[in-house]
C-alpha cells in the first residue's frame, strides 16, 4: 500500500482501534495475510509471470490450475474490507435485535431482558425496543455514511 489509500486506511484503521478494538484486530490481520488467489485470477490480474518468474528462480515447480497463491490487498480492496466489515456488523446488529425484540413481541413476553443474578449483583437491563431502535438507527447512519463518494473517516464509529 502506498500514498492516499494507505493513509486513508491508517486513520480508519486508528479510529476503529479506539471505538472497535476487536474488528480492527481482524481487519489488521485479514489485510496482514493478504488474499487467495487462483491460477486463473493471477493471470487475470497480471500478478501469473511475476510469480512464475520467482518460481522459477527458486527451482520450484510452476502454478497449476488447482494450485493458490497468496496476494497483498491493494489501497482500495483494504478500504472495501472495512467498509463491508462496518457495514456487516451494523446490519447484523440490527437484525439481531430485531429479531429478539420481534420473538419476544409475539409471545407477549418482557421486553425488557435482565442480565446477572439479583442475590450476587446488581442486574443490568435492556430494553429491546430502545436498542433496536439504536441499532436502525446506527444502521441508517453506516449506509449513508458508506453512500457513493462519502468519505468513511468522517463520523462513521460516532
Amino acid at each position: 500500500m502506498s500514498g492516499d489509500g494507505s493513509d486513508q486506511f491508517a486513520r480508519i484503521m486508528r479510529l476503529l482501534a479506539e471505538e472497535l478494538p476487536d474488528l480492527a484486530d481482524q481487519l489488521k490481520q485479514e489485510v496482514r495475510q493478504g488474499r487467495v488467489a487462483s491460477e486463473q485470477r493471477l493471470k487475470q490480474e497480471g500478478e501469473y509471470q511475476v510469480r512464475a518468474s520467482r518460481l522459477a528462480e527458486a527451482e520450484l515447480p510452476p502454478l497449476g490450475k488447482a494450485d493458490i497463491a497468496v496476494l497483498p490487498y491493494t489501497d482500495d480492496e483494504s478500504i472495501e474490507l472495512v467498509r463491508s466489515a462496518v457495514l456487516t456488523l451494523a446490519e447484523t446488529m440490527y437484525a439481531s435485535r430485531k429479531a429478539a425484540l420481534d420473538i419476544a413481541s409475539e409471545r407477549e413476553m418482557e421486553l425488557t431482558v435482565e442480565f446477572g443474578d439479583p442475590e450476587l449483583e446488581t442486574p443490568s437491563y435492556l430494553d429491546l425496543k430502545a436498542e433496536t431502535e439504536r441499532a436502525r438507527v446506527a444502521l441508517e447512519t453506516v449506509r449513508e455514511l458508506l453512500s457513493e463518494g462519502t468519505d468513511m473517516t468522517v463520523g462513521v464509529l460516532q
